[in-house]
């Protein structure tokens, strides 16, 4: 049976929809929402290899994805079809990552790995990866009723006289270089299926949140707040407008990830009507 290896730089509508396919076997073989980042893969830049693609006889049996929000570190997913595991394609794919990696000068990985995928655990570790932390995937119960606080606080759409801000923000709140973040940005300005809302109490500004509208979810994402205006109750506010809006357009599924430590922001997203639906562990490991 032939197979290779493909190294990827973007991705187009058919391999797009061979990720998609492979994704529901993984899933569905044992009962997992694997995290895939679908936004990130159709903006994928064309002049950087972040997508490697095993085929057999043609089809597409394992697939690794890298996220390089920063040079310190690459976060990377990846699966392989039941039918043809424990044949070292987990292996080779990683091998091509890691030589990328060492080519662009980052020096560390992190896998992401759902808690309830066993195969991904002792793949983890077998390769001596080391646990950091875990996120929540939480989605929200639209039989909650939305009361916030009255305030003058506003939420629009951004502004190209926005950016310079916006972009600070993913950097502090988020550690992602500005290069990346003006990137993501950009695309975010331009695609009619997100939203970028900065909120607003009358001329200044507090924080932004983003939103993702896909056939699947309603992705919330990027949220927070300047650090000099956090524990007032401006996030709940934001929060809860930004659904309210979301209701309003009829939108449903709607979900958001967040870091198990981060005690406050649980507690404010599972006060708004967020419940948490599975958990991803992130593991470290060396380039």
């Amino acid at each position: 049976m032939t197979q290779n290896l493909e190294k990827s730089y973007g991705l187009n509508e058919a391999q797009l929809a061979q990720i998609r396919h492979l994704e529901t076997t993984c899933n569905q073989f044992e009962g997992l929402t694997m995290k895939l980042n679908w936004s990130t893969l159709r903006d994928r830049p064309k002049d950087q290899s972040n997508d490697f693609l095993w085929y057999a006889a043609g089809q597409l049996v394992g697939y690794l994805a890298l996220y390089a929000f920063n040079q310190r570190e690459a976060e990377l997913s990846a699966m392989t079809h039941p039918a043809y595991r424990r044949q070292g394609i987990f292996k080779q794919l990683l091998a091509a990552a890691t030589t990328e990696l060492k080519t662009r000068g980052v020096p560390e990985m992190l896998f992401i790995c759902e808690q309830s995928s066993r195969s991904g655990a002792a793949c983890l570790k077998h390769l001596g990866a080391r646990y950091e932390f875990s996120e929540y995937k939480m989605q929200w119960q639209e039989t909650v009723a939305l009361n916030p606080a009255p305030s003058e606080l506003q939420l629009r759409p951004a502004q190209p006289e926005d950016i310079a801000d916006l972009v600070r923000l993913d950097e502090i709140c988020f550690s992602v270089s500005p290069e990346i973040a003006e990137r993501w940005l950009a695309n975010d300005l331009a695609d009619p299926q997100r939203k970028v809302l900065m909120a607003t109490l009358g001329p200044v500004k507090l924080g932004k949140i983003n939103v993702l509208m896909n056939e699947v979810e309603t992705y919330i994402s990027g949220f927070c707040v300047w650090p000099e205006h956090r524990h007032k109750g401006y996030g709940k506010i934001i929060l809860t407008r930004t659904l309210e809006q979301l209701v309003v357009e009829g939108r449903s599924n709607i979900v958001l990830e967040v870091a198990c430590e981060n005690e406050r922001a649980l507690l404010l997203y599972q006060h708004c009507g967020f419940r948490t639906v599975t958990a991803y562990d992130y593991y470290r490991l060396p380039v």
